[in-house]
């Protein structure tokens, strides 16, 4: 409870002093942009009038300015007299070791570069100030020319957009130096489209025009738009461009809206024109095809060696990618029309090999026809990874690295061989002591992945533009913890295509897996058994058992972001898993002691990344998952079941430690008798994993920027997992049940920064628990008065209610 008060006075401090901008900062004659209100726009986009803005007010939070007021709170330490003075003493002392260095060029040459970096160093923290400066935001002074400047783009945007007869004004209001700035827009009624005729000289473009209409961007009746012109003058290029008008450019495209015929609709004109000749554009075949391998490989005195191979000239000063393959990659051949489409298609194709480090594609026109030249330069065979890290869990670092050894063209065929090593360490509660321990994790993979699917008849010809891969994977993992020893070894082999940079789709036809546990800890092997039972496994103690799982899958994942998602973007998972179909049919239940399993899984994973401002996202994701044994009574394995709680689920619960529904573990004593709490509720063991067959998760996230590469993050998240078997040991509050699952969605909430280091990004995420269903009825909503249903040691306590750290590598979701 003390701990949310100072955060809650904390914040009201916060806002309290940051709402007070003192007027004494200003100058004389300068106020302060304090707010701008954008009124009488019904028909036009907001957020494209907004992005007009030349200038913008300080950045408020619950309608404070408390960036403004941390950039005045820095001001009153900083002296620029100070700092110019440094720069001109730094200035001087380094001119003097120059002078003093008189003719040796080496030495002038390294003091010069040292005084540019320091000066350039001294300049950039005069101009930001100190640190709470930089942090912080200087005031935006009130600009008319800035006001006015914005009211023409707006009226131009309005222009632009068919509202040819708007009116744009602005008004200001003006309290303790604080403007207010009001644009004021009247839209009036929007131009259409009564006609809208193609003027062509070139018959032949003519007959393509007239038989793309439908296509055609621009139709009657709608509202004028430039942008949407711009669109169709784009369409027609790439159109002729895709029919062999290698020349063609929309610079021949020409738009002319008349409005004297009627009022209020545009009589719109597309002409192409000819060549500047007159002449009729002229249509392009390519004639020949040249793919020099090694581009940027010059040697003097050699002549590269050609090979012939289905119509196309291979050059390499030595020829170690089969010709064979690069064929299937290639789409433009000779006796084509050209084709910008097929043209950006080779450069993908050859590109996701991965045996180049860039690919460009040329031509020289020779009167009607076009010679192609790609250009190739090969990447480096070997390509070492490294990785490095550290993650929080249960109150202790954990520290993780991961190399990867990628040797491209094993076999000459433009294969790829990956093997990888990982090792990590996480902290983690055990069941002995309830203290916090170090699990570790061992693994590494071998893979072989083929630039072609690897299948006995011919589909090749139709997938050849998806770019098909075929990977073989090994892979073995170790994962030591206090209370056992797992290893997991796995064998897959998947087909990948790919129908655009965005969307991949993956087959994995075999996935055997054998896992083999060691119980290492008396106290952990008594409570994977029923209470008071020495032979009933528990649902949990059954999926520890020695498992041979053999299933194939089927995922298609679609992402329109980027690796530091910076876009408006959608993501999509969709993740369909079916086992023992082939362990059924060639093996017993139990075959060499270890568990036949049979099951199905589904995973469906949506994202959307709603992008407010060019540095701020709102983020939110469904994850749902479900899974369940063929077999009545039947279980599943430790690793495909579901979990919920950690960093990248519900944050503000311990890892897989939340659900199922709505039930909680108790403590037990060496007897086998539940342990109470003084009010004598059932003392709660939150050390022990709990998993389920069904999940349901969303998470809420508003992403913003701080300062240089710090960002920030406001978050919600809800969930929880449920069974939908029967589980004795469990019971009833462990089912999903429709009249009550809504009930027991857990809430968490919290704050976390993200560093954004390019190559890396870390993350601090502080979450505090808001509704928790397995609390006893009365104290689910949080903070509670009473200690009901919770651990009642000081160490327990801390661990269970106190807010949550976690740390991170890369987002969250």
């Amino acid at each position: 409870m003390k701990l949310r008060f100072y955060i809650f006075a904390a914040l009201i401090t916060i806002i309290f002093f940051g709402s007070c901008v003192p007027p004494r900062q200003l100058g004389e004659n300068e106020r302060l942009l304090y707010k701008i209100n954008l009124n009488g726009v019904e028909k036009s986009d907001p957020n494209r009038i907004t992005a007009l803005y030349q200038q913008r007010p300080n950045r408020k939070v619950l309608g404070s300015t408390p960036y403004l007021s941390l950039y005045y709170f820095g001001l009153k330490f900083f002296n620029p007299e100070k700092k110019q003075k440094q720069i001109e003493e730094a200035r001087i002392k380094i001119d003097n070791r120059i002078t003093a260095a008189g003719n040796d060029s080496s030495q002038v040459n390294r003091l010069l570069r040292k005084r540019e970096r320091k000066l350039a160093r001294k300049s950039r923290r005069l101009e930001q100030g100190n640190l709470f400066m930089a942090l912080g935001e200087p005031p935006v002074i009130f600009d008319t020319t800035k006001a006015s400047a914005t009211r023409q783009q707006i009226a131009a945007y309005l222009l632009a957009t068919g509202f040819f007869q708007n009116h744009v004004t602005y008004t200001t209001t003006e309290k303790n130096k604080k403007v207010t700035l009001n644009f004021n827009i009247n839209e009036n009624v929007p131009y259409t489209y009564s006609q809208v005729n193609y003027v062509i000289a070139d018959p032949a473009i003519r007959h393509i025009i007239d038989s793309t209409r439908a296509q055609s961007l621009v139709r009657v009746n709608q509202k004028y738009n430039e942008e949407t012109l711009a669109n169709e003058r784009s369409r027609i290029e790439l159109l002729l461009k895709n029919l062999g008008y290698y020349q063609f450019t929309k610079q021949f495209i020409t738009v002319e809206p008349d409005t004297s015929f009627e009022q209020n609709r545009v009589r719109l004109g597309i002409i192409i024109a000819n060549n500047n000749d007159s002449l009729p554009h002229q249509v392009f075949r390519i004639n020949q095809v040249n793919f020099k391998l090694d581009a940027s490989r010059e040697r003097f005195g050699l002549v590269r060696d050609t090979i012939l191979y289905n119509n196309i000239y291979y050059l390499a000063y030595e020829h170690r990618l089969s010709p064979r393959i690069l064929d299937k990659k290639i789409q433009i051949r000779p006796g084509q029309l050209y084709s910008l489409n097929r043209t950006i298609a080779t450069q993908q194709q050859l590109t996701g090999l991965d045996m180049f480090r860039y690919i460009n594609v040329s031509f020289l026109p020779t009167d009607s026809s076009l010679t192609a030249i790609i250009n190739g330069s090969p990447s480096r065979r070997f390509q070492e990874t490294t990785e490095a890290g550290i993650s929080y869990s249960a109150g202790l670092p954990g520290p993780f690295a991961n190399f990867r050894l990628r040797v491209r063209n094993i076999f000459r065929g433009a294969e790829l061989l990956e093997i990888g090593l990982r090792g990590a360490a996480e902290g983690q509660f055990s069941v002995e002591d309830n203290a916090s321990v170090i699990t570790r994790e061992f693994g590494a993979n071998l893979a072989f992945i083929f630039p072609q699917f690897l299948i006995p008849f011919r589909t090749n010809q139709y997938f050849s533009g998806f770019n098909p891969r075929t990977r073989l994977n090994l892979n073995y993992t170790n994962i030591n913890r206090i209370e056992f020893n797992r290893i997991n070894n796995q064998l897959t082999f998947d087909y990948i295509w790919q129908k655009s940079p965005q969307l991949q789709y993956v087959f994995t036809p075999l996935d055997i897996t054998i896992n083999q546990t060691d119980i290492k800890s008396s106290r952990f092997q008594e409570s994977l058994y029923v209470t008071n039972s020495n032979q009933e496994l528990t649902t949990y103690g059954k999926s520890f058992q020695d498992a041979f799982v053999s299933s194939m899958n089927f995922s298609v994942l679609y992402n329109s972001n980027n690796y530091n998602h910076t876009l408006d973007a959608t993501y999509l998972r969709l993740y369909l898993e079916e086992a023992g179909l082939v362990g059924s049919m060639f093996l017993n239940e139990n075959y060499n002691n270890l568990h036949v399993f049979e099951f199905g899984r589904f995973i469906a994973d949506y994202r959307r990344y709603l992008k407010l401002s060019r540095t701020n996202f709102l983020v939110s994701r469904v994850n749902f998952g479900i899974a369940r044994s063929v077999k009545q009574n039947d279980y599943l394995p430790y690793d495909k079941y579901f979990y919920a709680g950690g960093g990248t689920s519900l944050r503000a619960f311990l890892p897989r430690r939340l659900g199922p529904g709505s039930y909680f573990s108790q403590q037990y004593d060496s007897l086998g008798v539940g342990i109470t709490n003084a009010d004598g509720s059932p003392k709660r063991n939150i050390y022990s994993e709990q998993q389920g067959e069904l999940l349901i998760e969303g998470n809420l996230e508003y992403r913003f920027h701080i300062f240089n590469v710090m960002n920030g993050a406001l978050f919600t998240d809800v969930g929880n997992i449920w069974m939908l078997t029967p589980d004795e040991d469990r019971g009833d509050k462990a089912q999903f049940k429709f009249n009550r699952f809504y009930k027991e969605f857990a809430v968490g909430a919290g704050f976390g920064l993200r560093f954004d280091f390019t190559f890396l990004i870390a993350r601090v995420d502080i979450a505090s628990r808001i509704y928790d269903p397995t609390n006893q009825p009365g104290h689910r909503f949080l903070p509670t008065s009473s200690d009901s249903g919770v651990p009642g040691t000081a160490s327990e306590k801390a661990a269970y209610r106190n807010l949550r750290l976690n740390l991170g590598i890369g987002y969250p979701f």
